[in-house]
């Protein structure tokens, strides 16, 4: 899985892809855990492309923003699937606006946690899930 991310003045472009045709996930934590994991979910099914913005609860129970009574941060997703690779964008503040979401300024330090599945059901498990700590 390849991630790349571009500063704008008042938000970031997070790029993903990766070697298989599910979903594909990237999430933002200040700490190296998937519990309070701010988490992007992008499908690409049918040349669709379906976004949702995940609070991570506790393991194993991602819930939307939205039933948490917040709303998506998430700016114009894209997505193709071409070769057996899934590629997505997506945009998301700099500021973050409630206490599901980060601050993504340039220069802070965050874990950023990468997965992806062979489904592009959301409730389908990760095929690979890596955790890496990042400088924005």
């Amino acid at each position: 899985m390849k991630v790349s991310w571009e500063h704008h003045e008042n938000y970031v472009t997070f790029t993903a892809s990766a070697p298989d045709d599910g979903w594909v996930a990237i999430g933002f934590n200040s700490k190296n855990d998937i519990v309070d994991t701010n988490l992007i979910m992008v499908a690409v099914s049918d040349d669709k492309t379906t976004a949702e913005d995940f609070y991570v609860v506790s393991a194993g129970n991602p819930k939307p923003v939205k039933a948490l009574g917040s709303k998506s941060q998430v700016i114009d997703p894209q997505g193709s699937e071409e070769n057996g690779i899934t590629t997505i964008t997506f945009s998301m503040p700099v500021v973050a606006f409630d206490n599901y979401h980060f601050d993504l300024s340039k220069g802070r330090k965050l874990w950023l946690i990468c997965a992806y599945s062979m489904e592009d059901e959301f409730d389908h498990h990760s095929r690979m899930r890596r955790h890496i700590e990042i400088t924005l």
